[in-house]
């Protein structure tokens, strides 16, 4: 919420969930926090405009679609790096966003089909192995065992979807 409240401060702009906006909104919630003044009221205030702010949809300029939250770390490629995108877009469908804190940055990014392809395959034998760990265990080992289960199922069966649809060879 912190964040929030700087680039509020900083932009002196509130964009509201509907998508319109409102300009010079900063002062209403920075001068008492410099003052150390917040009421509880205050603090509520504060946490449904966060709520508001980071449940906004936001359209894309150029064709007026909902954008997807790729995270804040996410550096979009050219617009003709056409290849690319498609990359990017496989990697949102299977989960991948680019929300760091910072400390490792945002990991490996395939960069042609072919990383692509190794990639989604190393992440498959990866969740499989996940799951299994999960199959192996029993119910006193593992209370969440069903959850972690379908979490993991649900995972690899977006990857398998996403190697199918790239035409990839499942091995």
């Amino acid at each position: 919420m912190d964040d929030i409240l700087r680039r509020i401060k900083k932009e002196k702009i509130y964009h509201e969930p509907d998508g319109g906006t409102i300009r010079k909104v900063g002062h209403i919630f920075t001068n008492r926090k410099t003052s150390g003044l917040f009421t509880k009221n205050d603090t509520e205030e504060l946490r449904q405009l966060a709520s508001e702010i980071e449940n906004r949809t936001i359209k894309c300029p150029e064709c007026g679609n909902i954008m997807a939250d790729l995270g804040k770390d996410f550096k979009a490629p050219k617009k003709t790096a056409v290849k690319e995108w498609e990359i990017i877009e496989s990697l949102f469908k299977t989960g991948k966003c680019f929300h760091t804190c910072g400390c490792y940055g945002i990991g490996y990014i395939p960069q042609t089909s072919q990383e692509h392809e190794v990639y989604l395959k190393t992440i498959l034998e990866s969740y499989q192995k996940s799951l299994a760990f999960c199959q192996n265990k029993t119910i006193e080992e593992y209370t969440d065992k069903m959850e972690e289960i379908n979490y993991w199922s649900e995972r690899v069966n977006k990857i398998k979807d996403e190697i199918n649809h790239q035409q990839f060879k499942i091995v």
